[in-house]
């Protein structure tokens, strides 16, 4: 990620200030998990030489061996057995303390990974300062959002967010919405005319010999020679053998089926005509702008109070560094 001096000096000092905060806690978060990690590695290892102690305290025999008559006596009422689990207690007891260690760290180590990866936002904020860099996008103005005013913060956070994917599914709508049936009609007789007036025969009246409409020529399939770079030849293929003429013949029938077809295929809803669309995705992108700058204010307002709301990996960096064109 680049936050060289060029791309931050395009932003207002406190979006700035802003930012270069949010790269120090980044930069702490970075530092806290190589710190989990190496405890994590080296609680790994102490459990690995625990258990190589007790393994070879187990091979070892159990202490004094006792007179056999008292070892019939002693597996008889089972205080030999009893032993053998004490001692084998005492034995792995370093190897559980070392395993419990090895969770707590793995755990700690977890948690820090999580917090590192909540500044993932921050590659979506360097790419749009690098874009704003190079094509010049005007002057930036900082401009934050007063919070909402609300006894829940996390929870208006999450109904921010709700709403937010119900825009993600409005804009897959108006993406993959069909075209009006005038539209797609409208279209495709544009293409059928196109074909049928290359197909269009003309009559030449002054024609003393020959057909006067030389359909003969119309229907024709020719070979035009092409000279390859290797020097051979290469014949193509030259005109439609009558498909253009066919179309202009059966134009209407055509035209008929096929604009029947477009109505059995078109859905009953959900039509949008290019202008519709376009005001559709004008309007979910300014809807979803407002929502983000409030849920950013109301991350800052939580942080203001000790709590820590992770940013979504691709909030919008004008919401995050609180900016407007100017």
């Amino acid at each position: 990620m680049d936050f060289s001096e060029d791309l931050l000096r395009i932003l207002p000092a406190p979006s700035r200030a802003k930012l270069e905060a949010l790269l120090i806690e980044r930069d702490a978060a970075r530092a806290a998990y190589r710190a989990a990690s190496d405890a994590e590695q080296q609680a790994r290892l102490d459990l690995g030489r625990a258990e190589s102690i007790a393994q070879h305290q187990s091979a070892m025999p159990g202490g004094i061996e006792i007179h056999p008559a008292a070892r019939v006596v002693a597996e008889r009422d089972g205080t030999a057995q009893a032993e053998r689990e004490d001692r084998e207690a005492r034995i792995m007891a370093p190897v559980e303390a070392a395993r419990r260690r090895l969770q707590l760290a793995s755990d700690a180590r977890e948690r820090a990974a999580a917090r590192q990866n909540g500044f993932s936002y921050l590659e979506n904020v360097s790419a749009w300062l690098s874009r704003a860099a190079s094509f010049g996008i005007g002057r930036l103005e900082h401009c934050p959002v007063k919070p909402l005013r609300t006894k829940d913060v996390v929870g208006e956070i999450e109904r921010i967010r709700a709403e937010l994917s119900a825009l993600d599914e409005q804009w897959q709508a108006a993406e993959t919405a069909p075209a009006p049936v005038s539209e797609l009609k409208a279209r495709f007789l544009s293409e059928l005319d196109a074909i049928a007036e290359r197909g269009r025969p003309s009559v030449d009246a002054t024609a003393r010999a020959g057909s006067p409409v030389n359909l003969t020529a119309a229907l024709r399939i020719g070979q035009m020679p092409v000279a390859l770079a290797d020097g051979g030849t290469h014949f193509s293929l030259v005109g439609d053998a009558g498909a253009s003429f066919f179309t202009w013949l059966m134009r209407d029938q055509i035209a008929e089926r096929i604009t029947a077809m477009i109505d059995a295929a078109a859905p009953a809803k959900g039509a949008l005509t290019d202008d519709q669309r376009d005001a559709e995705f004008s309007r979910i992108s300014a809807r979803r702008l407002e929502l983000e700058r409030q849920e950013e204010a109301l991350i800052v307002a939580a942080e203001q109070e000790g709590r820590i709301v992770q940013r979504r990996r691709d909030a919008d960096p004008r919401a995050i560094l609180e900016v407007v064109e100017a």
